[in-house]
C-alpha cells in the first residue's frame, strides 16, 4: 500500500471563539478518528505543529529572510501519515477528520514518494 500525507489546516475556531467546551469536544473527536485509523491498520504516524514556533525561509532580492508565518486560515496545523490502496481510499479516510466540520478547515491529501540515497560508485 502507498503512503499518503494528510495535511490539516485552516481556521482554528477553538482559539478564536474562546469556547473552553470546544477544546474537549475536539480532543474527543480527534482521538476517535485516530483510533479508527489505528484499528483499520492504516495509521502510520502523526504530528501536531507548535503554534507560532518555527521559521519560514524565503528568498527575496537574493537574500534569505526569516518569516512571517502564513495567515492562520492558510496554515498547516498538523500532519497524519496513513497507508491506503489508492488516492480515493486516502480521501475517504480524510473525510472524517474533525478539522473539516469542527474548525471549517481543510485536509490536503498527498501521495508520499520515498527518496532513497543515490549509491555512489
Amino acid at each position: 500500500m502507498a503512503k499518503y500525507m494528510l495535511l490539516l489546516g485552516g481556521a482554528d475556531l477553538d482559539k478564536r471563539s474562546r469556547n473552553p467546551n470546544l477544546a474537549s469536544v475536539m480532543l474527543e473527536r480527534y482521538m476517535s478518528w485516530l483510533n479508527s485509523l489505528r484499528q483499520s491498520g492504516q495509521y502510520v504516524t502523526s504530528y501536531k505543529l507548535h503554534d507560532q514556533t518555527g521559521a519560514r525561509l524565503s528568498v527575496r532580492g537574493g537574500q534569505v529572510v526569516d518569516g512571517p508565518f502564513f495567515e492562520t486560515k492558510e496554515a498547516v496545523g498538523g500532519i497524519f501519515i496513513v497507508e491506503a490502496g489508492s488516492l480515493d481510499e486516502a480521501k475517504r479516510l480524510a473525510q472524517n477528520c474533525p478539522v473539516l466540520d469542527l474548525q471549517n478547515g481543510y485536509v490536503e491529501v498527498r501521495v508520499l514518494e520515498e527518496v532513497r540515497p543515490v549509491a555512489s560508485g
